[in-house]
């Protein structure tokens, strides 16, 4: 997923940046009825329709660039969002179930190493910024990790999907750790 030669390293690192980007954007045209709520002025928000195809485009990009990255790391952030949903889905099964079904999908495509390493990244900065929000927004979505695991068990559990994924590819999780305050700059 990540070789050393110079050209190599700057597409991972654009992959990932554009792999963030689509993330953010599919994550805040989810929650703009929280974002409203707190007064948050979001891309999602100003794009409305336009979400689609730019998330698109963007993704599309990131996918010429280097697939194995963004993909891994999109899937990871759907199953990650979708886990805890037991409301029933477009198709018939419920978040966790496709959660699952994607979990499976993903080991099997990209070996269970890499798609730990995108699983427990990505998990990363879903608790970071559950635990950020939880603290800075006046309305925090219900699905929020601290609403489950309190702030010590959420602040546990970062440090151990951080932990497991500097061990699986310490190189990579730095490029995604630097990558995310730059998607969270550019995209509020």
């Amino acid at each position: 997923m990540f070789k050393r030669k110079g050209r190599s390293i700057f597409a991972v690192v654009v992959a990932a940046l554009l792999a963030g980007l689509v993330i953010k954007l599919m994550d805040d045209y989810l929650d703009q009825e929280i974002d409203r709520l707190n007064n948050r002025s979001t891309l999602a928000l100003k794009l409305q329709r336009g979400v689609l195809p730019y998330t698109l485009l963007l993704f599309s990009f990131a996918v010429v660039i280097n697939s194995k990255v963004p993909i891994s790391l999109f899937w990871a952030s759907y199953i990650i969002g979708m886990g805890f949903s037991g409301d029933p889905l477009p198709s018939g099964m419920r978040g966790y179930q496709e959660s699952v079904f994607m979990a499976g999908l993903g080991f099997w495509i990209f070996g269970i190493k890499d798609f730990l390493f995108s699983l427990t990244i990505i998990l990363f900065i879903q608790l970071v910024d559950d635990y950020i929000d939880y603290h800075v927004e006046r309305y925090v979505n219900q699905s929020n990790f601290v609403n489950y695991l309190d702030k010590v068990g959420t602040f546990l559990l970062a440090m151990l999907c951080f932990g497991i994924a500097v061990a699986i590819n310490w190189q990579l999780a730095i490029i995604i750790i630097i990558v995310t305050p730059v998607v969270s700059f550019f995209l509020g």
